[in-house]
């Protein structure tokens, strides 16, 4: 079953450059497709396109043109419930920094309307999968980075989302909690998730995910099974060779 569909998705943005107004295309003609229990790494160098694709699936801005299509229909940007059944991790996390770990939750329980008997369960529960249970009580300012990127995927996770988007679900954390945390998605996975994932590091991502594609200046360059293409070498060496080209 597919989950997520973009069709030619492009996003222009107008600069302007010696007084005159200039066209940069952002992503181009993108076309990508994400099935029910499924990883799927979107991969690329530093401003291919990544954040962009990742805030238009979210809903956070629209695209110039194109289709988004997710649950079997057009993604409506209006529709809230359509919302509530996505989980997203941004790249750059803004977090109330006076909240304690389990209040913001709590709060975010409120919102997906969980139920108040089920709340504190869920939270202790999210809590221990991403590995900062014994952070609960403790001010959102005082955690570290990495605590904070937990912090973040357990947002993104507490209304028991079907589509997940992580934009580099991992930056900040230490080898242990990465394995939690790749242990952590094979299990969503399982329970038939589909899992949008865009990381710099490859190595994290080739172990995890079915399918990639590689963004380049906006175009998708190459798309395929994770296990056909590292036949023919590791993840990291084909996409230095493909982004080089």
């Amino acid at each position: 079953m597919v989950i997520l569909k973009t069709t030619n998705l492009t996003k222009e943005y107008v600069s302007i450059k010696r007084f005159r107004k200039q066209k940069c295309i952002a992503i181009n003609d993108l076309n990508l497709e994400l099935s029910k229990g499924e990883i799927f790494a979107f991969l690329g160098p530093n401003g291919a396109g990544k954040t962009t694709t990742m805030n238009i699936l979210a809903g956070v801005s629209s695209p110039t043109k194109g289709n988004i299509e997710i649950f079997g229909e057009k993604f409506d940007y209006s529709k809230i419930e359509i919302k509530k059944r996505i989980g997203y991790l941004p790249e750059y996390l803004h977090l109330p920094p006076y909240y304690h770990v389990g209040e913001l939750l709590n709060f975010y329980s409120q919102f997906f309307n969980i139920a108040k008997k089920k709340q504190q369960q869920k939270i202790d529960e999210i809590l221990e999968s991403v590995g900062i249970l014994s952070q609960k009580n403790i001010l959102i300012r005082n955690l570290s980075m990495g605590q904070k990127r937990c912090l973040g995927l357990a947002i993104a996770l507490i209304n028991e989302p079907e589509l997940i988007l992580l934009d580099e679900p991992t930056v900040y954390l230490d080898p242990l909690v990465s394995e939690k945390i790749r242990f952590l998605l094979l299990r969503l996975k399982e329970r038939g998730c589909a899992i949008f994932i865009s990381s710099h590091i490859l190595s994290e991502v080739e172990k995890i995910s079915d399918r990639f594609g590689i963004i380049n200046k906006g175009s998708l360059i190459q798309q395929g099974n994770v296990t056909d293409l590292t036949n023919k070498g590791q993840l990291e060496e084909i996409f230095l060779r493909l982004t080089k080209q």
